[in-house]
């Protein structure tokens, strides 16, 4: 799944647009760290389950805390795989790009 499908389904109950449009820019500002290289893949994961699971206990706070726990852990690792995959050509290049530009021509 992509992570703009991944944001839309955990973002998807919420009523109020201004805390959709916070969720998901939280979430896309964790995967420029992460892209930046500001953050690593542990904590980019802990990041990610931290805002899953806010957003899980604020709309299913029915859900016994085992299930919330285990729910937001699942949408992090989806979220943190989606984050990896679609930066993983620009992380690339930014670790081995040249050092001094290519010559004109």
């Amino acid at each position: 799944m992509s992570l703009q499908s991944l944001i839309l389904s955990l973002i998807s109950d919420i009523d109020d647009p201004a805390v959709r449009m916070d969720v998901a820019s939280t979430i896309v500002f964790l995967k420029d760290l992460y892209l930046s290289g500001a953050m690593g893949a542990e904590q980019l994961k802990s990041e990610l389950k931290e805002v899953a699971l806010t957003v899980i206990d604020a709309l299913h706070p029915e859900l016994l805390p085992e299930e919330r726990e285990k729910k937001a852990e699942e949408m992090a690792s989806q979220m943190a795989r989606a984050i990896k995959l679609e930066t993983l050509r620009a992380r690339a290049f930014s670790k081995h790009r040249p050092r001094f530009p290519f010559p004109p021509g």
